[in-house]
């Protein structure tokens, strides 16, 4: 008989109405450790997980789509948001080069926005000259995908290593690609979630000496976007987060944080002994212009439609 995962229990977030629930949540005296073994039954053994460094170039980009198809339909932020009503007239004829190929933007979506930004800050690394584009390795090392049969990605978790609040990160101007995914489309999720990684990584590190001295050495991973294809059940994609810590750890990290969007990511990271730090509410301000066809815009002001909002929570390894 063919095991099947357990669903993960449900996992309740805070509304906009619970402001004494929002910001920094209450730190235990010390975090607990990882626990694998609470998790087996969540656990799929259907599929085996492929390193990304395993992959080929093509599969590469089916990653990216895989990823970024499904945020577009299923992230609350990104699904909400409407881009720029035209493309600035500077992607027309632009084409974009880097180690996984030649290619032009494509077609004005969601989709494919994300898809761009997956390839742009993930795959590749967006601190390197536009003449001469290099793979983000590090991301390469610690990110990890599940592939059908054919080798077709169906789903894949995005992982980095986290940096200081007050890290310096000189992304390139000069890029219309960037430019254009940041500006027309995805800086409002951005700088939600920027702001609440300041507050919960302040809050850690003052909290917890062991998490700022992992912080500063770069020993802290950054569980950034876990995603599915409809080929994968939302079961086995527990598998993803799972393989995600036991890379970090076998790579030497200490810990690992999570910006948890959905509440099925809370879940997976409470089966793992995950300690929420911080909330940061989607409706509790509208932040995002309501009519701009040159900017990104929101139906009614708010990052999301839903009444809920993204959950920080950190995992220790070891």
């Amino acid at each position: 008989m063919t095991h099947h995962p357990a669903s993960l229990p449900y996992c309740a977030y805070p509304t906009a109405a619970d402001r004494d629930r929002h910001g920094i949540q209450p730190l235990p005296d010390e975090l607990s450790t990882l626990d694998l073994a609470a998790a087996a039954p969540y656990r799929s053994a259907h599929y085996e997980v492929t390193p990304a460094t395993d992959l080929t170039p093509s599969q590469l980009l089916d990653l990216a789509w895989a990823v970024g198809h499904s945020f577009a339909r299923r992230d609350v932020m990104s699904r909400h948001l409407r881009p720029a009503k035209v493309r600035p007239p500077g992607l027309v004829d632009a084409v974009h080069r880097d180690p996984l190929g030649a290619s032009r933007f494509g077609s004005w979506d969601r989709s494919q926005l994300i898809y761009w930004f997956i390839r742009l800050f993930g795959l590749t690394d967006p601190t390197s000259a536009l003449s001469s584009i290099r793979l983000n390795d590090e991301v390469l090392a610690q990110s990890v995908a599940i592939t059908d049969p054919a080798g077709r990605v169906i789903g894949a978790a995005v992982n980095e290593t986290m940096r200081a609040p007050d890290a310096d990160v000189a992304i390139r101007d000069d890029d219309p690609f960037i430019d254009a995914v940041l500006g027309l489309y995805l800086a409002p999720i951005l700088q939600l979630l920027g702001h609440q990684e300041a507050e919960a990584l302040t809050a850690l590190g003052g909290r917890y000496p062991q998490f700022a001295d992992a912080l500063s050495t770069g020993r802290v991973g950054h569980h950034f976007m876990v995603a599915r294809s409809d080929a994968l059940l939302r079961d086995d994609t527990f598998e993803l987060v799972a393989a995600t810590m036991e890379r970090y750890a076998d790579h030497g990290f200490a810990y690992v944080v999570v910006e948890a969007t959905k509440q099925w990511t809370g879940a997976a990271c409470e089966a793992l002994g995950g300690i929420p730090v911080h909330f940061a509410p989607f409706r509790a301000e509208a932040t995002v212009p309501l009519d701009n066809r040159d900017a990104v815009t929101s139906p009614d002001g708010f990052v999301s439609d839903k009444d809920s909002g993204s959950m920080f929570y950190v995992l220790r390894l070891a």
